[in-house]
């Protein structure tokens, strides 16, 4: 018998270190490190081609990976020396390794979240401290250059500060609140906005006597929040600090409820944090989050308020070491609208659903609230797991998908002792130690289930226990006997959502279903404008807050949220009342009203907080929008959707802002000033979609219409929009007409500067693209000085860039990194995803311009990787990128870079034109000396009819001719 083969092992916890049968292994090319580690996080599986070229590489479009990765697998075979544990297998790779540290890690880490549910601090942090100990340490501390390394060695360092504040945890309730205090202040001061860990350094002081300090750590946080943020501290982090002002007895180390509270386990950033205690279902939690360490589909079922949700989130948050996604379904209404917010960013792209399987393999997908979207979300999650073989789903709906391989888990009720538990926990405090027949016969009542229970124990404000127990337990009673049909789980809570809707009076009861219709959420001030007596909101809100009808956020002042099933048990009011459409109508105005004022104070979204203030009402403006089209708000709408243009368009949401125009633009009623609008900015949008014949239509129609008008705001906008789209498409020539009439009727006013410094910032761009880098600086240069004057912060974000483009033009390459620079401050106060990867391109092609090729390489694969993650479609950075990788002798590459910019960009547009130059440089390189000179021919034909001379490229057209002739 042949003796078994030696085991290979990989240590990723810290620098990459590689073993043999137990002696050390050298593999000493990054790209070789790279493709071990990839392989070994599989786990076994094979990794096909196309993902291992994403991965190493970047470049998803990359048309020819097999040769690159058949060379790199033969040289990692010789470099491990063990070629029977790296295959070949089903188009792609699978290598026999065990990650030895990350499986220690990873048990440990397991044993630690039991002890955590059980309670047992000690076990916490034995369990912990052995997990820990496996560290060597940051987590791919030399492959962090590599695209899929970065998320994994990020995801890895954060796993390992979540096990870190377990330990901590532990700590404190074990009663070592100095030692504890003196790791918390390091771990804070490397954590500066980790709420959760300065809470604890908070705790630790407070508990060593160090009231004021603890006091000054949390101030210190919230000052941070506002400043890097421009949020308000979470819900919890509030209500730390006022239970240390207060001095509250609970804090101190024997309080059960504290313990229960602090060590709620807090692993998904994309998981809401906990406000309340979790009660009862610890061996369904515990079921539940064994199940989650495996690919597949788990559908929690049952009624509102059952727990589903709660239930989800809690074991999410068990999950160590993999990703976790949370997507709200309940506020959708659109059948698309499920792919759109499963894909995210991916959702305009062409393959939304292969791009959110790549993006989502081996995470944990949590889907809630699904009933309403049933046979939708079952379509997209089985095309997600068929393509995505890591992939665990987990959704929470009254209804199972009804898949193949579905696990459905039914929420029971909550066991006696649990639901009197849960009940004396929401009670009001006068309610503590009520007659536990009392409380057994008022959970009863309502079936056990914990939404029942907390909207029954909300009630003990206005009530008394025994005052409570006789009316809702006769109440339950009569509505359970006569409403026993399909519909029975329904039946206890909508018994004591009625009941609690009779406690409130006529104007509660009014505001209540009023404001219903937001759909994310809503301040004081739009739930005054909806109501038909503003001054009642106020109490009101108080009182459903008091009555577990409402939740309060502290985001930004004061928000309030209704539980879903609260909101549709209102919407319902809010029908029998025959008030819908009043409602929807006053949303729809208070929504126009609120962007038009944001914007107005901002002097048309100048700042990066405007921006961010309307997005931060992103779900209500979303849900109006979608409403209004085909009725007879849907004039209002359209100035909605004119209102918001600016925000759009900082955000670069182009395709959202066309969906909404192509269904709001004809809206009767709508003036002709604002049709012209309309239609010139949805000629804008489409443009910077690619569609640029429609742009050219709606533009056509826009001048029009704009003639038949005197406003010279009107004209300037559509002759704005007509230049971009000529240039965009090519047709550089007649830009100068339109863009040159609109610089001259804007300079004849001065209410019209800020459309001049947008025309001129658009001539600017076409003397770049027409080979006068000399003018477009001293354009650019104009723009930025009134861009500075007016504080406009998207102007300077897009100014310094372009400026930055001239400046490589004119090779004054220092100057260009400068402005490149400061165009980044203003565009990540944006979020402005556009500037940020070209000026990624500027870095890029001054360090090929200085010869470092290698870093010009970075730089342009970063820029690549924007377009990528934000599906935005091939950019110019596809073409500079091929254009080093045919330098590079990466011939291949560089031609998938280009045959997806030409299958995606019209023939004679800038971009075409652009990427020819370089795919004459590929084909002389290639050889094809032929094909070569007839692409030099034909683009240079093109060049001289459209006036396209961009120096980048046109210089490059030159390079290759010369070559040829030799």
């Amino acid at each position: 018998m042949s003796p078994e083969p030696p085991q290979l092992e990989v240590l990723v916890l810290g620098p990459l270190a590689v073993r043999l049968g137990g002696n050390p292994v050298a593999v000493d090319r990054p790209l070789e490190r790279a493709l071990l580690v990839r392989l070994a996080l599989a786990g076994g599986l094979s990794v096909p081609d196309h993902r291992l070229a994403t991965d190493l590489w970047g470049d998803v479009d990359l048309a020819r990976p097999t040769e690159r990765l058949r060379v790199l697998a033969s040289r990692l075979r010789g470099a491990i020396d063990a070629p029977e544990a790296l295959v070949r297998v089903n188009g792609g790779y699978a290598l026999a390794a065990r990650l030895t540290d990350l499986n220690a890690a990873r048990g440990a880490a397991e044993q630690m979240h039991a002890a955590v549910r059980s309670g047992d601090h000690l076990a916490v942090r034995t369990t912990a401290q052995a997990a820990l100990a496996q560290w060597r340490g940051p987590s791919l501390a030399d492959l962090r250059t590599v695209p899929y390394a970065v998320t994994e060695a990020e995801q890895l360092d954060a796993w390992r500060l979540a096990l870190q504040v377990e330990r901590l945890d532990a700590e404190l309730a074990l009663g070592h609140a100095a030692e504890a205090a003196r790791e918390l202040e390091a771990l804070a001061a490397e954590n500066p906005l980790h709420e959760r860990l300065w809470c604890l350094l908070a705790l630790s002081l407070y508990r060593t006597g160090r009231q004021a300090d603890a006091l000054t750590r949390l101030a210190t946080l919230r000052g941070r929040l506002a400043d890097e943020l421009g949020v308000d501290p979470a819900p919890d982090t509030a209500a730390m600090e006022l239970r240390l002002l207060r001095q509250d007895p609970s804090l101190l180390p024997e309080s059960a409820l504290l313990s229960q509270a602090v060590t709620t386990p807090v692993k998904a950033p994309a998981l809401p944090a906990p406000m309340t205690s979790f009660v009862g279902r610890h061996k369904e939690l515990a079921s539940l989050a064994e199940r989650l360490g495996e690919p597949g589909l788990v559908t929690l079922t049952g009624g509102p308020g059952s727990g589903k949700s709660r239930l989800a989130f809690e074991a999410a948050r068990t999950v160590a070491g993999r990703g976790v996604r949370l997507v709200e379904l309940a506020p959708l209404q659109r059948e698309s609208a499920v792919l759109e917010a499963i894909a995210g960013v991916d959702a305009g792209g062409h393959d939304p659903l292969g791009a959110a399987a790549a993006a989502l393999d081996g995470s944990v997908l949590v889907l809630d609230n699904a009933e309403h979207l049933v046979e939708q979300t079952a379509e997209i999650v089985a095309a997600l797991l068929k393509r995505a073989p890591a992939l665990t789903v987990l959704v929470t709906s009254q209804r199972p998908l009804q898949l193949a391989n579905e696990e459905v888990r039914p929420m029971r009720p909550l066991d006696p002792l649990d639901a009197a538990r849960l009940f004396g926990e929401r009670s009001a405090a006068d309610a503590q130690g009520a007659d536990p027949e009392q409380v057994a016969a008022i959970c009863t009542a309502v079936d056990r289930y914990p939404l029942g229970i907390e909207l029954a124990a909300g009630l003990t404000r206005t009530l008394t226990v025994p005052q409570l127990a006789k009316r809702l337990a006769d109440r339950m009673r009569l509505l359970v006997a006569g409403a026993r049909d399909a519909q029975l789980r329904h039946v206890s809570l909508v018994a004591a959502l009625d009941w609690s809707h009779q406690l409130l009076s006529d104007s509660e009861r009014a505001v209540l279903r009023r404001i219903a219709v937001f759909a994310g959420g809503f301040t004081l001030e739009a739930a005054e404008q909806v109501a038909t007596e503003p001054r009642d909101v106020a109490p009101a809100l108080t009182e459903l807050a008091d009555r577990s009808l409402l939740t309060v956020e502290a985001v930004n002042g004061r928000r309030f949220r209704l539980l879903e099933t609260v909101r549709d048990y209102a919407l319902g009011k809010l029908e029998e009342a025959g008030e819908t459409e009043l409602a929807r109508t006053a949303q729809l105005e208070w929504a126009v009203g609120f962007v038009e004022a944001v914007g107005r104070a901002d002097d048309d979204f100048a700042s990066a907080e405007s921006v961010a203030e309307v997005f931060g009402e992103w779900p209500n403006l979303l849900d109006v929008l979608d409403r209004a089209p085909g009725t007879d708000r849907a004039v209002v709408g359209l100035r909605l959707a004119l209102a918001l243009h600016t925000p759009w368009l900082i955000r670069g949401m182009y395709a959202e802002a066309a969906r909404h125009l192509d269904a709001l633009a004809d809206a009767p009623g709508a003036t002709t000033a604002e049709r012209v609008t309309a239609l010139s900015n949805h000629g804008f949008v489409l443009t910077m979609c690619g569609q640029f014949d429609q742009a050219a239509e709606s533009l056509t129609v826009a001048e029009a219409l704009a003639r038949t008008q005197d406003d010279d705001t009107l004209t300037l906008t559509a002759l704005y929009y007509r230049s971009i789209v000529e240039i965009e498409r090519g047709h550089l020539r007649d830009a100068f007409t339109p863009l040159l009439a609109g610089q001259a009727l804007a300079q004849t006013s001065p209410q019209h500067e800020r459309r001049l410094s947008a025309c001129t910032d658009a001539l600017g761009t076409l003397y770049v693209y027409t080979g006068q880098p000399a003018k477009a600086l001293e354009c650019y240069e104009t723009c930025i000085v009134a861009d500075r004057k007016y504080g406009d912060e998207h102007g300077l974000s897009r100014g310094l860039s372009n400026l930055a483009g001239a400046l490589v033009g004119l090779e004054r390459y220092d100057d260009a990194l400068q402005a490149a620079t400061e165009s980044d401050h203003y565009a990540r106060r944006l979020d402005d995803r556009q500037i940020l990867p070209l000026n990624d391109v500027i870095r890029g092609l001054v360090a090929v311009a200085r010869g470092d090729l290698d870093e010009g390489e970075k730089f342009l694969r970063s820029a690549v990787e924007y377009a990528i993650a934000d599906d935005t479609g091939v950019t110019h950075a596809y073409i500079d990128l091929a254009d080093l990788l045919v330098l590079q002798g990466e011939l291949d590459e560089a031609a998938g870079l280009l045959d997806a910019v030409f299958a995606e960009t019209p023939d004679h547009s800038t971009s075409w034109l652009a990427a020819r130059a370089v795919a004459a440089a590929l084909a002389l390189a290639q050889g094809n000396r032929a094909h070569a000179t007839t692409l030099v021919t034909e683009t240079t034909t093109s060049y001289t009819k459209t006036g396209f001379a961009w120096p980048r490229y046109s210089t490059r057209l030159d390079t290759v001719r010369a070559a040829l002739s030799d």
